[in-house]
Order: C-alpha cells, then structure tokens, then sequence
C-alpha cells in the first residue's frame, strides 16, 4: 500500500465489500423504483406512507446499525471488557497512532454522514419533504465519532465503558431533543454539533495511543464493590460446582455481552426518533416501535457471527479457539454452554428494550397511539385473547433473537470464511427485499392474489426443508455419537410437546372457520427450533476435530431403534398437519361443477331422501360469505335439516377462488354479470337433471352471499322468487338495480356488527366502501315493491324484533329481523366464534324463518 489512507480503505473494503454491495444495489433498486417506475412525480409522502417505511426508514436504520458497529470495531469483541476494542493487530503497523485512529473515524463519519445524504436526495426531497441535509448528517457523523472513540478507550473495570457511552451518547440526544423542542434554527444546530467530531477525534487518538501502548488500567482493587456492580454478571469467587457451570461463565465473559451492549448504545438513537415524530402521523410512531422491536433479532444476526472467530485480533480467523476445543469437555457440554450463553445474552438484550420503550412513550408522550392499537386489538380478539396475542408476539421476538445468535454460531464457528460473508450479505439484502415486496404488495392487485394463493404453499415447502435437515442431523449426530440414544430421543419428545401446545395456542386463539387447523400446524412446526441448535452441536463438533469424527463402534447397529424413535416423534407434526389437511379438504369438497365465463366453477349439492322425481320440489340457493365456501355455509345455515323435512333442494354455490379470499363479485361490472351467470346456468344445471319447481326458486346469503342475493333479485327477478339476507354486506348502489319487479325480502342483522354496521358506515373489511344503513336499506326496498303504509313492529323474543312492510305489489312483503347485540352470525344456525363475529342469537331461526317466508313467497306467472 502506498498510504495509510489506501490501506485503511483496503481493510474497510474487504471488511464492508458485501455490505456496500448490498447498499449499492438498494440504492440503485430504490432510485430505479423511485424515478423509472413510479416516476418523479409519484404521491409517496413519507409522513403518511407505511409503504416509505417499509422501503426507506426500516432497511436504512438497519444499514446504519450495521455501519455502526462495523467502523467501531464493536462486532470483534465484548463492549463491556476493560480493554480496547481496537484490533491488536493493526498496533504494528509502521503508521503514526494519529492515522489509526484519524482514517477510520474518516471512514466512518463520511459513510454515516453520505447515508443520510442519500436518503434525502434519493428518497425524500423527491417526495416533496424538505428535510434539513447538513445538520442530520452531522449528527449522524458525531454519533459514530464518539461511539468510535469509547469503543477504542480501555477501561478500568468491567462495564464502564456501556456506562459513560450511553451517558454521553444521551446527553447529546438530549441536546438534540432541546434544540428540536424549540425548533433551533439550522444554523445554530450546525454549530452545536460541527465541534462534537474533532473532540471525538482527540479523544479516540488519547485511546488508541494507550491501547497502543498496553496502557489498561486495573481499578478493581481500588473500587472493588463497584466493579460488581458495574459488571452485568458479577465475577465469580471460588469454585464453579461443575465444568458445563465453568464453560457457561466462560462463554458469557467472552460473548454474551456484546449483543445487551450494542442494543443499550443503539437504544438511545431510536428513542430520539420516537421523540422527532410525536406530532407526525401516528403510522411514523408505529414504525418507530416496529425498529425497537426488530433491533435485538437484527443485531443478534451480526454479533453472533463474532462469536465464531478464533482470533479477534485477526482479520479472517474463525473457528473454535484452541483454549475452547481442549476443554475437558464434551461437545454437548460446550454446545449446551454456548446456547445457554445465547439465552442469557437474548434476555438481557431485551431487557434493555423493554426498559427503553415505556421511557421513550412517555418522553415523546406516544402513549396514546400505543393504547390505540391495544384498544383495537382488545377490540377484536377480546381481552384474553388480546393478552395472548400480545405474549406470544413478545415471545417470538425473543426466540427470534435467541433463533439469530444460534443460526450466527452455526455459520460462525465453520470456520469458513466465504459462507460467513455472504450470510451478512443474505442478512442485508433480505432487508431490501422485504421492504420492497411490502410496496409491491401494497401497490398491486395481482402480487396480493400470488401471495394470497401461495399462502398455504409457503409454510409446506420450508417444513419439508426442515424436517428433511432435521432428519438428517439427527442421523449424523447418532452416527457420529454426538448424542446418546436417550437425549436424542428426548429432545424430540420436548420439540413435539412445543409444537403440540403451540399449536393448541393458535387454534384457541384462531378459531375460526376460515383458517384450517392443518395450517396452524404448519406455522406451530415453523416456530419452534429445531435445525439450528442441532446444526450448532454439528459444526462445533467438525471444528472441534478438523472435519474428523472417530468411527462408530461395531455394536452401534443395536442403537437404531433410538434414532427411529427420534424421528417418529419428529414426524409426527408433520403427520398431523397432513392429516388435518386431508381432512379438511375432504370435508369441505364440492360435489358438482361446470364451465361458465371460462372459469370452472363449483358448487355443493344436498338432496333430501324424500325427493321425488315425479314430484317438482323447491330449490333454495344459498351463498356463502367472503372467505368462506360452499361446505362451511353449510354447517352454518343448517338448511340441509329443513330440506329433510320440507323435501326441498338447497345447493351451495362457491364464489370466485383463485384470486384472493373466495368472495362474489356483488356489485357492478364484468365480474359481478360472471357471478350472475353462473348462477342462472346453476339453476339450469340443475333443472336438467332434476324435477324442480320454477316458481319456487330462492337465494339467500350470508354477508357476501347477502350481497350476491340482492344482486340476483336486480338481475334475475323473472327467475328468483324470494331473497333471503343473513348480516349482509351490500355493495350495489340502488341506482344499479335497474330491475322494477317486487321481489320478496326477508333479512336478518345484528346490531352489533363490525363487519357490516346496522347503522351504516366503513368497517375494515372494506375501509374505502360506505355500507348502508340496514333500517334504511330494508326501507328502500320497501319503496321498490311498492309497499303501502307504516311497518309493522313486534318483537319475537327477548334480543329480536320484526319490522314487517305489507300491502306490497304483487304481495312482496319486506321483512326485518333485528338481532339486538347480535353479531356477524347466522341467527339460530351453527355458531361463529363469538370473538371474531359476535354473540349468535338463539332467539329467532334464520333459515326456518326465511323457508317459512320462502314458501309463501312463490314466483307469480
């Protein structure tokens, strides 16, 4: 190298290459996004816009952790050992200390400072946000100044340098709150912060001028009791009662504090985030939190890869060390040490969070948007299903930390260089794609449909990656004597009773008709880790041997059935899911269908033993809501028991799937008339094969399917006797319904229903749609069959009234049954989840009501 420059440049380079790699290419995706494809004028305001988030501020805070920790040197090694976190190695270099400390502080602040530099001329100004460019920049470059110069200084006990790092690191946010709080001019922000980066300078030359010099001081003689408290696991005195015990305390010191250490410095920043967006749009609030939340699995991905180096000192050296692969030890024993380490390290980490996030609420007074949501989730889960909900989210955060320490140490103790690059190369462009697959769903119709479809695909094909990496682990950790036939086989007993009570929790929690329990399977088989802590006890065990494993004794044919009974218990999830899964289909199967616009479409067909051929019997066609299908409205409505005893027909037609939930097109255009002619062909479908009654044709629906009805008594009232409307969700304006026959109507709707208001209004089944009100609805279809006089009300039961329109043309009548606390139910019929949809009233039949409505409704001729 011919400078200083050039080779700190070379070190950065090889030390960043993938990662400016993956930057690059989202720079690049992002301005082509932004430029080539929506075009410069494209409303994406940052303020308002979850999709800015998900594709700008998320994947950039993350960049930003990553250089943070990168430019410090903070990812080889404990940010809470006494000494510097300055490479050894590079002491005797033949350059001034000035230079080691001056160039990688150039590197760092220009590349924190050209990050947000980026973001505003790339993302932001062309939104038409004019947010200050020189002031930010700075602060980003004084940030990572000082956290430079505190991660370089040694120290004389254990843990001061988390402690006088977070303190100073605090104080210049609090400075940069105060000055945000009386809105400083740009000017004197600028003076405020420009003076913060040569002083870190100065003093990050002081620290690797004594690092340099083997200068660490030792005050734990002199301040002995605070030295205990200063260490966040107080040191050890006297014997450990076992050598696992020793390993883990060994582990802890040399690990498993650098990942609470770097959430504790990175907390600080985001808090000051949270407070820079208190009088923004609640979603930047939201996003706020969603970055807290994400930091410990994030970080875990990174500092996990450290704990492989065999050398922190050394620039490409990883593995076990010496000092570890000779411990008298086995290697289940130094596995079970390093995973205990992890779960330490992750408890500790959000710890932190936990702490940080009611502090920062309160500073920045977000509360409100945080109880908002809990208020909506209360809401629609209900309490104990909200509180449920809620633990299991912070659960899986933390198993998704622990999951991303143990995935780093399987990568980082193989020793092998390239795949522990390029999993940081995996880790960061995974952060692009997410962000932009969260605008193209957004944004596109069709990506949603792909998806929507795919959804059951997606969690199939990663369990048979897994399962089929279990098993092979499982083979060769029996093979290779890593695990005895008893732990192998109760480990696999603790994992299926994980899955099994997982499980459970999901289908308490979930239980409804629209998500099949072989689908909460799958997702309880994914949560739960399974390959990563195997492949940890693998690779230690390949390192710890240089690749060679002694041979099986000849008697190891005898411990098989161990190993078959591992996988057994391993397979059984697995078996479970398929069999729910083949049941589920089987059950919910249609029976009949044909070709119409094109499109196959299906239908479920119940015929009564009392049918007779020779005798022309009614026809009901009932649809069933969005989500659902033919089989489930069955179980719902329960006509099937009334056509044993009426002698009718009834024929459950399945609306258009492929494209998203099963729902009918019931408003206007060419996909509600597709919807229509499948049910006129329907009913001729059926007329062909079976004696039925022209005049004695009926359709009703739930939700949806309510929507459908209405639609047909518009379209084919020459063919359609009577409707029947159970809680249903209607969007055809009457201006379309251009048809003027009386159509005879009977409907059915709770007071308290959220999907499709009694009162009328938008509820987030469709929060761009205004429904009607169902009173005033009912009305207007009174006024369209010409119905004389007032309405008759009587109230039927405790929780129902009758609202009844006579004196109809044609005799039409118009009936309303109103459910009083009623939910998104089919009265009297099979009951929805109560948290979902609401109480199911017991005070009127639905289907008993609508028939004996139906029958004194027939088609005039």
């Amino acid at each position: 190298m011919r400078s200083a420059a050039a080779a700190f440049a070379w070190e950065f380079r090889q030390r960043l290459r993938w990662g400016l790699i993956a930057l690059g290419l989202y720079f690049v995706v992002l301005a082509t996004f932004r430029f080539v494809i929506l075009g410069p004028r494209a409303p994406i305001h940052p303020l308002r816009s979850m999709t800015f988030a998900l594709t700008v501020n998320v994947p950039l805070a993350f960049a930003f952790m990553y250089f943070l920790a990168v430019f410090s040197y903070g990812l080889a090694g404990d940010l809470t050992a006494r000494h510097s976190l300055y490479p050894a190695r590079m002491f005797t270099l033949p350059v001034s200390t000035a230079a080691l400390a001056g160039w990688p502080m150039l590197y760092g602040t220009v590349t924190m400072a050209g990050l947000w530099v980026a973001v505003a001329l790339v993302a932001l100004w062309p939104s038409g946000v004019p947010a200050p460019l020189i002031w930010p920049a700075l602060f980003a470059a004084a940030f990572v100044a000082w956290l430079q110069a505190f991660a370089w200084m040694p120290y004389g006990l254990p843990g001061l340098r988390m402690i006088v790092a977070v303190l100073w690191l605090s104080m210049i946010d609090a400075v940069v709150f105060t000055a945000m709080e009386f809105q400083v001019r740009e000017s004197l922000m600028i003076l405020i912060l420009a003076p913060l980066v040569p002083l870190a300078y100065l003093a990050a030359r002081y620290a690797v001028g004594r690092a340099r010099c083997g200068e660490t001081p030792d005050w734990r003689g002199v301040f002995s009791r605070l030295g205990r408290i200063a260490d966040v696991l107080p040191r050890r005195r006297g014997w450990f009662p076992s050598a696992a015990r020793a390993q883990t305390w060994f582990e802890w010191q040399q690990h498993g504090r650098s990942l609470p250490a770097w959430v504790a410095i990175l907390v600080p920043f985001e808090v000051l985030f949270l407070y820079v967006v208190r009088h923004e749009p609640p979603v930047l609030t939201r996003i706020a939190l969603v970055v807290l939340l994400l930091t410990p699995p994030f970080l875990a991905a990174f500092v996990a890869v450290t704990v492989g180096r065999s050398n922190p000192d050394a620039s490409n050296a990883y593995g076990l060390t010496p000092f570890v692969a000779t411990r008298p030890l086995s290697t289940a024993a130094i596995v079970a040490a390093k995973l205990r380490m992890a779960l330490v390290s992750t408890l500790f980490a959000w710890l932190v969070v936990l702490v940080a996030v009611p502090l920062g609420l309160t500073v920045s007074g977000s509360w409100p948007v945080v109880i908002k949501m809990a208020r909506g989730l209360t809401e629609f889960f209900g309490a104990p299903r909200a509180v449920v909900f809620a633990m299991l989210g912070l659960l899986g955060l933390l198993a998704t930390t622990w999951k991303q320490l143990v995935q780093g140490l399987s990568i980082g103790l193989t020793g092998r260089e390239p795949l522990i690059k390029s999993s940081v190369l995996i880790r960061l462009s995974s952060l692009v794609l997410i962000g932009l697959i969260a605008h193209l769903l957004n944004v596109s119709r069709d990506a949603r449909i792909f998806l929507w479809n795919a959804v059951p695909w997606i969690p199939a094909v990663l369990i048979l990656f897994k399962m089929c990496a279990a098993a092979w682990l499982a083979t060769r950790l029996h093979r290779d004597r890593l695990l005895g036939g008893r732990a192998l086989v109760t480990g696999a007993a603790a994992w299926l009773a994980v899955v099994l009570a997982l499980y459970g929790v999901f289908a308490w929690i979930l239980d409804t008709p629209h998500i099949g329990h072989f689908f909460l399977v799958l997702l309880a088989i994914l949560a739960v880790p399974l390959v990563r802590p195997s492949a940890v006890l693998l690779v230690v065990a390949s390192n710890r041997h240089c690749g060679t494993v002694p041979p099986a004794p000849a008697s190891m044919g005898g411990r098989r059935p161990a190993l078959r009974a591992a996988l057994v218990l391993l397979a059984a999830p697995v078996a479970l899911a398929v069999v729910t899964c083949v049941s589920f289909y089987a059950e919910n199967r249609d029976n009949g269908g044909f070709m119409s616009s094109g499109e196959k479409r299906t239908y479920l067909l119940y015929v009564p033993k009392s049918y007779d051929p020779a005798r022309p019997a009614p026809l009901v066609i009932s649809m069933h809501g969005a989500g659902l299908w033919g089989a489930a409205h069955m179980e719902m409505s329960q006509w099937n028991a009334v056509a044993d005893e009426q002698g009718l027909l009834v024929v459950y037609p399945s609306g258009v799937g492929g494209g998203g939930p099963r729902a009918w097109h019931a408003g206007v255009g060419d996909s509600s008339a597709k919807d229509v002619r499948f049910i006129a062909e329907l009913i001729d479908t059926l007329k062909a094969s079976y004696t039925i009654d022209p005049t004695r044709i009926y359709a009703d629906g739930l939700s949806n399917g309510g929507g459908m009805a209405f639609l047909l008594s518009c379209t084919l009232s020459d063919r359609i006797a009577a409707v029947g409307l159970v809680a249903s969700a209607q969007f055809l304006p009457w201006s379309a319904c251009k048809d003027e026959r009386a159509v005879p109507m009977i409907a059915f709707h709770g007071t308290d229903d959220r999907f499709t208001p009694y009162h009328g209004g938008t509820s987030w089944v469709a929060r761009d749609h205004v429904f009607p009100s169902i009173p005033v609805f009912t009305a207007t279809w009174a006024r369209r069959n010409r119905c004389a006089g007032s309405p008759v009300e009587s109230r039927v039961a405790a929780d129902v009234t009758r609202l009844e329109y006579t004196g109809c043309a044609e005799d039409a009548d118009v009936v309303l049954y109103t459910i009083h606390g009623g939910g998104h139910t089919w009265p009297g019929g099979g009951p929805m989840p109560e948290w979902f949809a609401g109480p199911t009233s017991r005070g009127v039949d639905a289907t008993r009501q609508s028939w004996a409505f139906f029958r004194a409704h027939p088609l005039a001729r």
